[in-house]
């Protein structure tokens, strides 16, 4: 099993434990966290980037390689135009998905910088795509404060993210001459990885170079969720007043389908990025935006204010959608926090992120909880479990 996948069934366990408590209890415990929930504050430690840090080795695939999907991407950098992957075919690739702030994504560009410069003559073109939230402006002025000399595309929609089943950064994936998905790599790039890619790739001769692993298929099925729960049952229960002063519960929401997540509006790392995936959700699912709720919940009530949330949801494109942004005392935030298997720390200072674990819950128009997805996660894939649930209905 990767560590990833590991990673996620360590979280999915946290998850069922804490809402199979809640059944039982019928209501929300009155006090503290328990304690149990404490012993992932570790974890809450290493939100940002959750993901990325993990590296992804899966054993060398059989069989024959499968074709890179086409893309075309506007160029931000190192060329002009809209940038089609086709036109790449004859050289190697290592395309790098990328996020301008994701530290791991930062410390990888001297690395890639090096490469493209030592691998010139093998034919080798490094594209870095630039997704997870990123605008053109933010990867035109990444690139050029990294000084990439190689091209740079926007991925703004996450599509090709989503068809590359890209979902931490930074992730390469290299292709070999006829377009073949050749490996992947999962994490910051380091010199031995990049040389069994490229020998993988046929860029470069390496008899003692490890594989690395091909592709997986995008999962297909109903709900395209991390968690998903096979008996549905009703959200655990809330009642916490949102930015209008409106008294929010799972039976008000009922009717929409809501995509529900823990934040806080001064978080300066994943909460951001979450915050504008789910706005640009709300945009793709046109007229069906009507039917979809944002709900998020604080988890730093210390810290958020009027003005900052005001600020938070304008920057993530929520306003004059239906969105919620639920606050309270931090006694009673515990209470669901606990229920929903939230860990939280201390709140932190100026300057600190306040420590959490970022994911997004799914609630059917019923007000019955389905799924569950980690941060990061990609706009497409959400809006297929979005609109699946809708169109159940």
């Amino acid at each position: 099993m990767s560590r990833i996948a590991h990673r996620r069934r360590l979280r999915a366990g946290l998850i069922r434990a804490a809402l199979a408590s809640h059944r039982e209890r019928g209501r929300l415990e009155q006090g503290r966290v328990p304690d149990r929930y404490w012993l992932f504050l570790p974890f809450a430690t290493l939100a940002i980037g959750v993901l990325v840090l993990l590296l992804l080795r899966p054993a060398r695939s059989t069989g024959s390689l499968a074709m890179a999907s086409d893309f075309k991407l506007p160029a931000v950098s190192g060329a002009h135009g809209m940038l089609d992957v086709r036109d790449l075919r004859g050289h190697p690739v290592l395309i790098n998905f990328f996020n301008t702030q994701c530290p791991p994504c930062i410390a990888e560009m001297p690395t890639l910088r090096q490469t493209a410069r030592l691998y010139q003559r093998q034919g080798l073109i490094v594209l870095g795509v630039a997704t997870g939230g990123d605008t053109a402006e933010s990867a035109r002025q990444f690139a050029r404060v990294q000084h990439l000399s190689y091209p740079v595309v926007v991925d703004l929609s996450q599509d090709v993210a989503w068809q590359y089943e890209v979902v931490g950064w930074p992730t390469s994936v290299f292709l070999d001459r006829e377009g073949h998905l050749a490996g992947r790599f999962m994490g910051p790039l380091d010199a031995q990885t990049i040389r069994e890619g490229l020998a993988q790739a046929g860029a470069i001769s390496c008899p003692r170079c490890d594989h690395l692993g091909g592709l997986i298929a995008v999962p297909d099925s109903i709900l395209s969720t991390d968690v998903t729960y096979p008996d549905p049952h009703a959200a655990p229960a809330f009642a916490l007043r949102d930015q209008n002063g409106v008294l929010i519960t799972p039976s008000r929401l009922r009717g929409k389908v809501v995509a529900l997540t823990f934040v806080s509006s001064v978080c300066t790392q994943q909460c951001p990025m979450v915050g504008r995936t789910l706005g640009q959700i709300r945009r793709q699912l046109g007229p069906a935006a009507g039917h979809f709720t944002i709900v998020a919940i604080s988890i730093a009530p210390e810290r958020d204010t009027a003005a900052t949330i005001q600020g938070f949801a304008a920057h993530a494109g929520w306003l004059g959608g239906n969105w919620h942004y639920l606050t309270a005392s931090r006694a009673i935030l515990s209470q669901v926090w606990s229920a929903y298997g939230v860990p939280v720390g201390l709140p932190g200072g100026p300057g600190q992120d306040p420590q959490h674990m970022a994911g997004l819950y799914f609630l059917d128009p019923r007000g019955n909880l389905r799924g569950y997805d980690d941060a990061p996660f990609l706009a497409p894939r959400v809006e297929k479990t979005v609109r699946a649930l809708l169109s159940r209905e």
